[in-house]
């Protein structure tokens, strides 16, 4: 199935509004899954999320969220950029296929700002 994502693009998208400058990097695109379709796997950066166990006492950026398309095609704004060398999001995306793989993890089909919120709850 074509999409209109591909790895490497940086998108504005419908932040929270303390978080103004926070952006969506595509890091991984996991094409046709039998259940879900496209899977997009972003990368959050520039978030602010309180975490007494981070530095400075937040959490500035989620390493990878896996995404159902759609949801995401509604919460972005405009392309930004294209970058060349992608964020680390390696970890993050094997513990979450591992867990997939054995129908223990699913994806995000919220807005992200609601994702953003599931994760801050969740530290």
């Amino acid at each position: 199935m074509l999409t209109a994502f591909s790895v490497g693009q940086v998108w504005q998208y419908q932040t929270r509004d303390h978080e103004p400058d926070s952006r969506i990097t595509i890091v991984r695109i996991d094409a046709d899954d039998k259940e879900f379709g496209n899977i997009i796997h972003i990368y959050i950066s520039d978030v602010d999320i309180p975490n007494e166990d981070a530095p400075q006492g937040k959490t500035t950026y989620i390493g990878h969220m896996p995404y159902d398309e759609g949801a995401l095609e509604l919460c972005v704004t405009k392309k930004e950029a294209d970058l060349t060398e992608l964020p680390d999001y390696e970890d993050g995306y094997q513990l979450w296929k591992s867990a997939f793989d054995q129908s223990q993890a699913g994806i995000f089909d919220v807005p992200v700002c609601e994702a953003i919120k599931f994760v801050q709850q969740s530290i």
